[in-house]
């Protein structure tokens, strides 16, 4: 039987174009298609069959509530982010990164086969700012799925869990991808030594609590801290060992305050900032003391950036806390500023900063809307994506009315705490055993002292040790502050005190007085906020049950100091 050519010669050119297999078997997405696609490097055409069963599978004119289920189906959803992936990542740029490594093709088809795991790396990456995401020009690098890689290849942990994402985070914000100003590492850390740094401490629970509970965008804030990892270790130790009150509601920011507003010592910095010690030991104004927040609260596991103000720099953080002040209410606050009404950063203003934050604090919707995006950018022609986009304004516009009822709740104030009984602690005598008056810092028997400004305590602080036990904390820039302790003399003569103290200055010391009279001035020794034992200092007692006092100078302004206990020897 003969065809006729009129019959033939469509026939041939749509065999031609492919338009007849295409109807003849329908693609349809697998675990065998992404394969093929992988192996051979065709993301391109994975790209092109993904978008047109996409259009296929979202039906035109759909309800709100349909569009908006569209993306809870797990074989809608994989595909969705399996284009969404390609598309911003570039499908040559994609198909050169699968075919330099055959590791790349195995890491390729484990992050490809898996929604979950998709949207942890895709959503962190999303803009903040609301303009950056309607205007859709982002684009991914591979050079994160590069490091991603090499850190699972590192470590088996990192494929779930707080692990996964924080895998993600040093991948997609390596160490040194933001400035940090004072005090950043000569050469940023290594991003698996990074990330093994803050697993180690997570696994220690040297970390505030709230680092379990993070997005990856969050972790991201955190990781990419432009510090050494000596320096972040150190910090914790600081503020664990001179400040550990400070770890109470994941204050650590406000550790700020021991950085010196002054111009800073020329013998602290011969080669400039170049760790975190000498900005907090010599001081500086608002660029180093931004700098310091940014990396205090990083080296707790706390999410911080710097921020811009005019004439000004200053740090804005994730508080645990939010009914802390300032800004008590707001999840994330610029501290030793003037608000976020001034504030710049991310390129955003604070405000666009706080909106775009605040959205990501309501994940599934945050989710939902852009996945509808990412479904509105595969959709044509364009006037289809009109009805998807109007469902993730609806989604927005809820979340914007949380978000506002949220922030009207005015939380309220703390008590201010009681000031401790100033009535004797202990009045009995500590006597001398085997020679040695110990004395621990906490078993004062009364406190006082005068503030030189609001905000300051006319007496000293009591917390719980890290390491165990009570120290106390002489505040810095008091008039006066002083504790007594009653003690039991076995024998006049003369005695040599010794103490284990903390401070973050030079030039720092503590007084012994009896009756009124110093007796002795003990210097501590500058540990950068960990403990030392100071050398020991004669001072003469008399025999019998009296009063030691242990105070700050009258004279001149001390900068803090810890003091964990003191010892009394006869010469």
């Amino acid at each position: 039987m003969k065809i006729s050519t009129t019959i033939l010669k469509p026939l041939l050119a749509a065999l031609l174009s492919g338009t007849l297999a295409s109807h003849l078997h329908a693609w349809e997405p697998g675990a065998k298609e992404l394969d093929a696609a992988i192996s051979s490097g065709d993301f391109a055409g994975y790209l092109s069959n993904a978008t047109t069963w996409l259009n296929q599978k979202t039906p035109a004119g759909s309800a709100q509530g349909a569009l908006e289920a569209l993306p809870k189906d797990p074989v809608f959803r994989t595909v969705l982010d399996q284009r969404h992936l390609i598309a911003k990542t570039g499908a040559d740029k994609l198909s050169a990164f699968a075919k330099a490594d055959p590791d790349n093709k195995v890491f390729l088809s484990w992050l490809m086969s898996s929604a979950p795991i998709m949207d942890l790396y895709l959503e962190a990456l999303v803009p903040l700012g609301l303009a950056a995401r309607e205007e859709d020009k982002y684009t991914l690098d591979t050079a994160a799925l590069e490091l991603w890689k090499k850190l699972l290849k590192a470590d088996p942990d990192a494929k779930e869990g707080i692990y996964l994402k924080l895998a993600i985070a040093t991948a997609i914000a390596p160490p040194g991808s933001v400035n940090i100003g004072a005090g950043s590492a000569a050469k940023p850390a290594d991003p698996v030594v990074r990330y093994n740094h803050f697993k180690t401490a997570h696994q220690n629970k040297e970390l505030c609590p709230s680092f379990d509970n993070l997005d990856v965008w969050g972790y991201a804030r955190v990781v990419s801290s432009g510090a050494s990892d000596e320096d972040l270790a150190w910090a914790r130790k600081m503020v664990q060992t001179f400040r550990p009150d400070l770890l109470e509601k994941e204050r650590v920011v406000k550790s700020t305050s021991l950085v010196w507003r002054r111009a800073a010592p020329p013998q602290f910095y011969p080669n400039g900032y170049v760790n975190f010690k000498n900005v907090l030991a010599g001081g500086g104004k608002c660029g180093p003391k931004s700098s310091w927040g940014v990396m205090v609260s990083q080296a707790f596991g706390i999410p911080a950036i710097g921020v811009g103000q005019p004439a000004h720099a200053c740090v804005a953080y994730k508080a645990a806390h939010p009914e802390i002040d300032p800004q008590p209410g707001a999840a994330w606050k610029v501290d030793y500023g003037r608000g976020w009404q001034v504030s710049k950063l991310f390129g955003l203003s604070g405000e666009d900063f706080l909106a775009g934050a605040a959205e990501r604090d309501y994940p599934d919707e945050f989710s939902q809307v852009e996945h509808l995006r990412w479904l509105a950018a595969a959709l044509s022609p364009a006037d289809r994506a009109a009805p998807v986009l109007a469902a993730l304004e609806s989604i927005r516009k809820s979340v914007a009315t949380k978000i506002a009822a949220a922030a009207a709740i005015v939380p309220e104030k703390e008590a201010p705490k009681p000031a401790p009984e100033l009535e004797p602690r202990s009045q009995e005598p500590i006597k001398a055993v085997d020679g040695v008056i110990h004395v621990e810092a906490a078993g004062f028997a009364k406190t006082g002292g005068q503030i030189s400004w609001g905000g300051q305590k006319p007496y000293v602080e009591v917390s719980k040790c890290y390491t165990g036990g009570e120290q106390v904390y002489f505040e810095q820039q008091m008039k006066e502050q002083w504790a007594d302790y009653i003690i039991d003399v076995p024998e006049s003569g003369t005695y040599g005190i010794v103490m284990k103290a903390a401070c973050v200055n030079e030039d720092q010391a503590l007084e012994a007085c009896v009756g009124g009279e110093v007796i002795a001035t003990v210097p501590i020794p500058l540990e950068f906020g960990l403990w030392a034992e100071t050398s020991p200092v004669d001072l003469k007692l008399e025999k019998g049950v009296q009063t030691l006092r242990i105070q700050t100078s009258t004279k001149q302004h001390m900068r803090g100091i810890s003091l964990r206990w003191f010892e009394l020897r006869k010469k």
